[in-house]
Parts: structure tokens; sequence; C-alpha cells
């Protein structure tokens, strides 16, 4: 795991600008780092490495062909890299180490944009090809590794990178917020892509690749999760799941570093943790607690470690801690992002990053096998959920009578189901998310700053469809929540301690089978993780396969965290600079006692803080 950057420019960059650049990535590669530049400077790839494979000197990157031609800076693991590397030697290539990097430079060179079809693993890289004069860049497909690029056609230039910090350290970037992602925060507490915190940076959304030629850009899609609602008789399908996540739980052992488990005591990291035991003896699990014992899960981690026998490391998260960790985290999330298990996650990781350099997880095990409460509360109550199909109906006649390139009506109908869809599905999850109506956004913002503000939602894109089953809710989720925001939340804690977390439940092969199902199978009479509770019947006890879920988020409200630091906001730099309107706050602050508004609070107080650390 590692952090790369890059500059594409129309002329001579500055190369101690540029290893400044590089330089703030040093916790995500503290062990090695490189840089390679074309004769004129103009462009510029770099790297910081965190050695896990191959830890030898000829893992250094940026690496490239045989001829010099083409150079890659890369981040992540492709764990069947050795089944390709035998593919390319041949075919006839020639490597010169033992990573997993040269086998993506390699497999560019014999299949261009195609090689990210092969890739089994979690990535995310720039490759310039100098014959071509293009910069090809790639992110997974479920974006588990970050990638952002400033974007300006008028500008000269264009750059990449693992992480904000490492682009606006060119300060010919202005630190602009931009509205819109501000108003996503606040709505649904993460900012989705293609949009950053600033204008004219970007996300590069999961499983796509963006192609920069000259100063134009193109971004296509390479995967998509499918719903093929399989109406045949699947024979064997509990078999088949754990065969799949078993060797996606092997692959992510090859290593050559030592590896352990997160284990919170939930069914996700429990079942990682079991299936994890086969494989490695005298298995290290991670898992954290909290000083008030009515949140802590600590008694149901404690119970698979023993089970299992794995060497258990426990961390408590108290408000001593949270004080401790609040600076650190608001410079290595360099992007509000408001749930409250950024907390939890950054002190856990920091325990983990003492004792091995590579652990894995069971996030996306909500997603994958449908856990939250919100798919029971939508598909159950939603008394609107019935139009959706007629919507659907509607949308199958005008587009077989009227078959029209670009068909204003059937965009209109589209349009309705999606905005159907998400708004009701969004209502269940505020339940449990509380955060800000669009109404209070636009109270909330001052005039001259919510002018710029679009009359759309970007996320209504994923629910083009209509969420009308459960797969709808599940692939919107992966697209949203999981990429946005808890990936996000794992991927800055870890690196900030130079830790690399594997995500076997995230294993493209094995969200591809379980879709592939019938869609009852998945979610058979609103029984959330169904398949996955079946599986685990053979490995964990009762008591936590059916123990109530409970997301690991921090009781920051009782750990006193509101009351400490709501003071900033009766001195708001974000009010005083024109983005928020101070008697909007005021009033909030007064009607502090209603549990809604206190997630609202913690909300503007995590933006206030970052801003402050941030803005210059």
């Amino acid at each position: 795991m590692c952090g790369i950057i890059g500059v594409i420019s129309d002329e001579e960059y500055d190369l101690k600008k540029f290893i400044q650049m590089r330089d703030t990535l040093v916790h995500r590669g503290p062990d090695d780092k490189g840089i390679y530049f074309n004769t004129s400077k103009s462009v510029l790839l770099g790297h910081r490495r965190l050695s896990i494979i191959d830890l030898s000197k000829l893992g250094k990157q940026p690496i490239s062909n045989e001829d010099g031609t083409i150079w890659i800076s890369f981040n992540g693991e492709i764990y069947n890299y050795m089944s390709i590397k035998k593919e390319l030697i041949e075919k006839g290539h020639k490597f010169i180490s033992g990573t997993d990097t040269e086998v993506i430079v390699h497999g560019y060179e014999e299949w261009g944009q195609k090689v990210l079809k092969r890739l089994r693993g979690m990535f995310a890289f720039g490759i310039w090809d100098e014959n071509r004069q293009e910069l090809f860049l790639a992110r997974d497909r479920l974006g588990i590794k970050p990638l952002y690029y400033y974007y300006q056609p008028s500008d000269n230039k264009f750059i990449f990178a693992s992480e904000l910090k490492a682009i606006i350290q060119d300060n010919t970037i202005n630190r602009e917020i931009n509205p819109e992602s501000l108003k996503y925060y606040l709505k649904y507490t993460y900012i989705p892509a293609p949009y950053s915190i600033w204008k004219n940076i970007y996300k590069l959304p999961s499983a796509h690749y963006l192609i920069l030629k000259g100063h134009e850009i193109t971004i296509e899609e390479y995967w998509k999760v499918r719903k093929l609602n399989s109406k045949k008789f699947e024979k064997n399908y509990f078999i088949k799941i754990e065969q799949i996540l078993k060797k996606a739980i092997a692959y992510r052992f090859v290593s050559d570093v030592p590896v352990g488990v997160l284990l919170s005591g939930g069914l996700d990291s429990s079942m990682v943790t079991a299936i994890s035991s086969e494989i490695k003896e005298d298995l290290l699990s991670f898992s954290i607690g909290f000083d008030l014992k009515e949140y802590s899960e600590l008694r149901y981690a404690r119970i698979v470690a023993n089970k299992f026998k794995t060497n258990s490391i426990e961390n408590i998260l108290d408000l001593a801690k949270l004080r401790e960790l609040l600076d650190p985290i608001l410079f290595y999330y360099d992007e509000p992002i408001g749930v409250s298990s950024i907390f939890p996650t950054f002190l856990l990781m920091q325990t983990v990053s003492k004792h091995v350099k590579v652990a894995l997880s069971g996030d996306g095990g909500d997603e994958v096998f449908a856990g939250y409460i919100w798919y029971n509360k939508y598909l159950k109550k939603s008394k609107y959920n019935f139009l959706i199909p007629i919507f659907k109906l509607l949308n199958s006649l005008v587009s077989k009578l009227f078959p029209i390139p670009n068909n204003k009506y059937l965009k209109f109908l589209n349009k309705k189901i999606a905005f159907l869809s998400l708004n009701n599905f969004d209502k269940y999850r505020k339940l449990t998310t509380p955060r800000f109506e669009d109404k209070e956004i636009e109270h909330l913002f001052q005039d001259n700053f919510k002018k710029f503000i679009k009359n759309e939602d970007i996320i209504i894109n994923h629910a083009n469809s209509g969420l009308n089953d459960i797969k709808d809710l599940q692939i919107f989720d992966m697209k949203t929540f999981l990429v946005d925001s808890i990936l996000v939340k794992v991927d800055r804690a870890s690196m900030a301690h130079s830790l690399e977390i594997r995500v076997p439940l995230l294993d493209h092969y094995l969200i591809e089978y379980v879709m592939s199902l019938r869609k009852n199978l998945i979610f058979r009479n609103y029984e959330k993780k169904h398949l996955l509770k079946k599986i685990a019947k053979k490995f964990l006890p009762n008591e936590i396969i059916y123990r109530n879920k409970k997301g690991f988020s921090a009781p920051i409200e009782d750990l006193g965290f509101i009351d400490e630091n709501i003071h900033v906001l009766n001195d708001s730099v974000a009010v005083a600079d024109n983005i928020f309107n101070a008697d909007f706050i005021r009033k909030l602050i007064q009607k502090k006692k209603i549990d809604y508004n206190n997630a609202k609070i913690w909300l503007l107080i995590l933006f206030e803080l970052w801003y402050r650390k941030w803005k210059q």
C-alpha cells in the first residue's frame, strides 16, 4: 500500500515543489520513495512505498517496462498477480522484480485498458505512456483505494494523487470550498464522487478509468455490479459462497510481512476471523471498546477471540483519547466526513500498526449480504414502493412507442423513478443517521454562497433504475455510502499509521456470485444477512450470528465531545467567511437537547474544526 502522485504539465514543473507534494504522503509509504520525470520535466510521477510484497529495492516505484516507454505509480494489491505474470512471461515479457506492480505495467503493454478486467484486488494507479503521450488513471471496482485529480481545462497542468493534501500543496491551486460538496456533506455526512470539498479537484469514481490526452480527459466505467436475478434453481449456493469467501481470504494473506485481523464481534468480522484462523496459526486479532460499557462490543469480540484462540489485543476509547485523536484526524481526513466512527477506527488502526503491517477487515458485509436495518424498513413500510413498478412499466411503453434518441418523456419518467425511490429510501436511512434536510441547508448557507448550489442530487444517478428490491438497495449503497464514507474512513485511518487494510468481503467474484442469486435467497423473509448467517452456523455460535446488529459508531455525545467543542460555533470562521448563517446556527444550538439537532451540531462542529485546519 502506497502513496501516489503525478503531474502532467504544458511546461517544466518545479521539481522541488513536486517532491514536497509527494512527501506529504509519507505516512502512506514510509519505507521508500521514488520519482520519474521526462527530459522536459513536464511529466512527473512520484511514489511513497509501504513494502508488503517483494521487500527488496527491485520493488521501488515508479517502475517501467523494458524500454522505459511506460511508467507506473501504483497503490494497492493485485492478489492474482502470479497467474497474470505467468501468462505475460509466456508472451515474452521480461520481469526484474517479484512485485504485482510490474505485472500491471506489462499487462497494460499487452492489453491496454483491458488489463483492468484481469485484476483481482484493490488499486489506484497512474500510467504514463510515452509513445501515446497519454496518462491512464484507474481505480478498483469497489473504490477501496482513493484517487483524486485536479483538472481545469484552462490551466496548463493536471495533477493526480492518493490524497487531497498532496494536490493542494501546490499553492497555485485555490483552496475554495465547493458549495455543492458542502451541501452533500451536510445532507449525507460524506461527499460523493466525483466531487471533493475543493473546487476543480475531483474523485475518480470506483470502477472507472480516466485518459488524459493533451487537455482533454475521457472517463469510462469498466465494471458494473449487475442484477442477474437468476431464475434457475441454485444448487449448493451456500457451499459455493463459502468456497469463494475462503479463497478471497486466503488471497489476502499473501504477504511478505505479518497479517492480522480486525475483530468487532459483529457477524462480518467474526466470519473473517474464523476463516483466517484456519489459514494462520497464532493469529493476532484487534478490537476496540468504549469507556461507556453499554455501547461497547468487546464482550462479543472476546467470545470469538476465545473460540478461535487468537492473540487478542484491545483498546478503549474515552474522552481523553477523543481529545488526543482530534487534531491528527483533522489532518489525515483532509476532507470532512461526518461519521462518529472515525474516532474508534483511528484508535484501532493506531493500535494495530504497532503489531502488524497488514490486517483483514469485515467491511462491505452489510452491502454484499444485505445487513442494514434501513433495508427492512424501506422494503416493508414505504407506501410509495408500489408506484415504482408502474413508472417502470410506463417507461417501457414509452421507449417502445417512441424509440427516439434522447426521448424527453423517457428522461422525465426515469427521473421521476429515481427521485421517488431515493427520497423514500433516504427517509428510512435518516432514522439511523440524522442529518440536514434540503430546506435547512438553504437556511444555513448565506445568500452569496448558496447561489452556487445546483438544484439536483448527483446520488440520484445511482438510483436511476428505481430502488425497488433488495439488490437495488445493495448496489446503491455500494456505489455511494460504502465507497465514499466507509472505505474513506478506513483508508485514511489505516494509512495514517502506515497500515494496509484488506477487505475480502469486497472481492468482486464474491459480489458477482451473490448478485447472480435470486433476491429471495439474499433477503428471505426480510432476514438481514440470510446467506451469511446460514454459512456462519458452521463456524460461529448463535450468540454471535443472531445478536442484535450494532453499527460501529462512537457515543461522542455521551463521551462529551459536543459539549466540549460547541463553543467553536459561537466564533465560527465559516460564518466569518460568508459560508454559514449565524442566526440559523444559534437557533439550532438553542434546541440542542433534541437528539436530532445534536447530530446536526456534530456535523457543524466537525466541519468548523476541519475548515480551520485546512482553509489556508
